[in-house]
């Protein structure tokens, strides 16, 4: 991995080079060390490292941006020359956001040399190891355990410099019986201490061997439990439809005109929360904007959206700093946290007289922007509940549900809470109990 020093080294020579245009460089420096298994086998270890450059040059009602892995000094030269030849001949546009601007150095370092030290190849194969060991002969074991380094950095022409860096732990493991039953659980943290492997690894084969003859029942209206990663897909999927500013400009968010106004139950927040130590901690966006804490969601009413500095100028409004460097999507949310309840979960699914209490959604996809509207299939364990206790695995459904209608039905909301991955970032969610929810289909 570079140092802060080469990072900013190559920022320098990337401003200096783009002159006598504006220009901003973003580094993205990340190791990956994966371990994968399948078929209760170790099957791959590998290491990547990987650092890109994406660099902008402005000009007035002219912008362009390229990137690249080659980061010498000879290599950054050519193509900034290259970039600023094409930019020559590029047609007027509207004129972009003014480039950040920041005295004060920000620097995050969230590094945890404990994490790197416990998540070594070697330590990872033993720990899967010891995991697969745990299974009889009527079960095989899929999964990853991959430990990540990042580092983040930002800088342009009026002297911006940014740097964060981190490292994280993502496992995520599949169990199946001979008879087809199968059971997963998810991990991600970047603190040691909330890290444990082999409980997930325990909770997926307790599904796989809950997940035993699945009994068919007919699509309908049902109380559903989701456990967290339920939730966190539901709420990834949301982020983009929803609570972008650039949703809202576009009229395709289920929360255009709805600012101020209740929407979902009084049982549910949202907030975009950067000082979350349970989500990723990169204290800026790929601006070089800092990042503000945004309350989305509160108490059920709509409060606030999240921008770039693209949609924030179009909308009139300052930068919330969520820009992903996608302009299309605007700013995108990325450390969603959801407010918890009092109860557990085992105490919420011993309350409910008839359910079924889901493990995870498959294949989510969004049909209805304006309706909030989703479908997706069961997988990995989708269970009956009467009187209080699970009586039967359940073939895999496919439900197609309003978000509007199902956050309005809530029940319960878990006390714990899980960390869940997403395409930009990370969720922070409990479980939740919502009555009246749509399956719309079901598997054989």
């Amino acid at each position: 991995m570079l140092s802060k020093e080469q990072i900013y080294e190559i920022i320098d020579c990337v401003v200096s080079e783009c002159q006598p245009y504006e220009a901003k460089a973003l580094v993205l420096s990340n190791g990956v060390g994966l371990s994968r298994f399948a078929n209760s086998e170790i099957h791959q270890n590998v290491f990547e490292n990987k650092t890109e450059i994406i660099i902008n040059i402005l000009d007035k009602n002219k912008s362009i941006e390229s990137a690249t892995t080659d980061y010498s000094k000879d290599g950054l030269k050519q193509l900034v020359a290259e970039m600023k030849e094409n930019l020559i001949f590029l047609p007027n546009a509207d004129e972009p956001p003014p480039l950040a601007t920041g005295e004060v150095e920000i620097t995050a370092d969230s590094f945890s040399d404990e994490l790197e030290r416990l998540y070594t190849v070697e330590n990872r194969c033993k720990l899967i190891k010891d995991c697969i060991d745990t299974l009889s002969d009527d079960y095989m074991a899929y999964g990853a355990l991959t430990y990540s380094e990042e580092q983040i950095a930002v800088g342009n022409s009026t002297g911006l410099r940014r740097f964060a860096r981190y490292n994280s732990v993502d496992f995520s493991a599949l169990v199946s019986s001979n008879s087809g039953g199968t059971g997963y659980a998810q991990m991600l943290s970047n603190t040691p201490a909330n890290m444990d492997v082999p409980a997930a690894f325990m909770k997926a084969k307790d599904k796989a061997e809950m997940n035993q003859n699945p009994i068919d029942i007919k699509p309908g209206v049902y109380t559903v439990i989701l456990e967290p990663m339920a939730v966190g897909a539901l709420l990834s999927d949301m982020a983009f439809m929803g609570f972008t500013g650039k949703s809202v400009l576009n009229q395709a968010s289920f929360l255009t005109g709805k600012l101020g106004e209740k929407v979902f139950d009084e049982r549910i927040t949202i907030i975009d929360d950067v000082t979350n130590k349970n989500t990723i901690p990169l204290p800026f966006d790929f601006e070089g904007e800092t990042r503000q804490v945004v309350s989305i969601i509160e108490k059920g009413v709509a409060k606030g959206l999240v921008y770039d500095g693209t949609s924030a100028a179009e909308a009139g409004v300052k930068t919330t700093g969520h820009s992903v460097n996608m302009p299309e999507y605007g700013g995108v949310p990325m450390n969603m946290v959801m407010g918890n309840g009092e109860k557990t979960l085992d105490q919420i699914i011993s309350e409910t007289e008839s359910g079924l209490l889901v493990t995870k959604f498959h294949y989510m996809n969004g049909l209805n922007p304006r309706q909030a509207q989703l479908t997706a299939l069961t997988r990995d364990g989708l269970f009956k509940i009467e009187n209080g206790k699970i009586v039967a695995a359940v073939n895999n459904m496919r439900f197609t549900e309003s978000m509007l209608n199902a956050f309005n039905q809530v029940v319960d909301v878990s006390k714990e809470r899980q960390s869940t991955g997403f395409y930009f970032g990370s969720c922070y969610v409990p479980g939740m109990k919502i009555n009246n929810f749509h399956f719309t289909g079901k598997t054989k």
